[in-house]
């Protein structure tokens, strides 16, 4: 495989919302940094078990744009729950062997990512977090 299709096809796993399918692009070592949790993922099996919360939570993963250099790769996708629409991107970088070793995930608006976390957390054995105004009375 060329450096960029096992991403390629990482990518269209993710949209067909087919876990199994990502994992022979994900190297074993694997860490994935996200919005939900502070504690990075690492492993293959952990980060699939998040992938799998992830896409059993939400009602759409849907890949938008891939800009590459090198073996650095940035994903932008849209994530849909409910009212809530996410925009989101992730760093990805690829190994030597084209594999994704790494993610940085990115996700905004606050209110939607923060109704996100809140389903999502528990299912993840994390804690389900609220946003709260800094003045109520404004």
């Amino acid at each position: 495989m060329n450096t960029t299709e096992h991403l390629d096809a990482y990518l269209e796993a993710m949209a067909r919302r087919h876990v199994e399918g990502t994992l022979p692009h994900m190297a074993d070592d694997v860490v994935l940094r996200s919005p939900i949790a502070p504690t990075p993922f690492e492993g293959k099996e952990r980060v699939a078990a998040v992938l799998t919360q992830l896409l059993g939570t939400v009602d759409a993963f849907e890949p938008k744009l891939l800009l590459r250099d090198a073996a650095d790769c940035v994903s932008i996708f849209t994530i849909r729950s409910g009212d809530n629409v996410i925009d989101g991107m992730d760093h990805m970088h690829l190994n030597d062997a084209g594999l994704v070793d790494s993610m940085t995930v990115a996700w905004r608006p606050l209110p939607a990512v923060v109704a996100v976390q809140q389903k999502l957390a528990p299912k993840l054995g994390g804690t389900a977090l609220m946003l709260v105004p800094a003045n109520p009375s404004a």
